[in-house]
């Protein structure tokens, strides 16, 4: 799982979270550049993606193309959902602060729906 998040604190414990249930973490990455990076080199099945990341850069290049892979991700962010564009408002959406447990339980039910009996390790 590709977590894209520039806060220490919060990828750390989305990190958590998903060791929690047997997924592998990969991240947090702060940036759409090393986002790609995972993405080019790791097999990602699925991700966490903040809106915006340093130096204000928004995450949505990385949604867009997780989006033509098919790999589920959701919205776990502190920035309004109103900077969402359209073609990912369908997305599922957790403001901060969420539940990291929540997220994750999340992003199972779409790997659910995705892949039938897959799991998220």
């Amino acid at each position: 799982m590709l977590i894209v998040e520039d806060d220490p604190a919060i990828g750390l414990d989305l990190r958590m979270a998903l060791a929690h249930v047997g997924a592998t973490a990969l991240g947090p990455v702060a940036s759409v550049a090393a986002a790609f990076a995972i993405l080019a080199d790791q097999a990602v099945n699925g991700a966490i993606l903040d809106i915006r990341l340093k130096n204000n850069e928004l995450v949505f290049p990385v949604a867009d193309a997780l989006a033509a892979l098919r790999i589920p991700f959701v919205f776990a962010s502190g920035r309004s959902a109103s900077l969402m564009p359209l073609k990912h408002s369908d997305r599922p959406f957790f403001d901060k602060p969420f539940q990291s447990d929540e997220v994750v339980e999340m992003l199972g039910q779409l790997l659910d729906g995705a892949r039938p009996a897959s799991g998220m390790g």
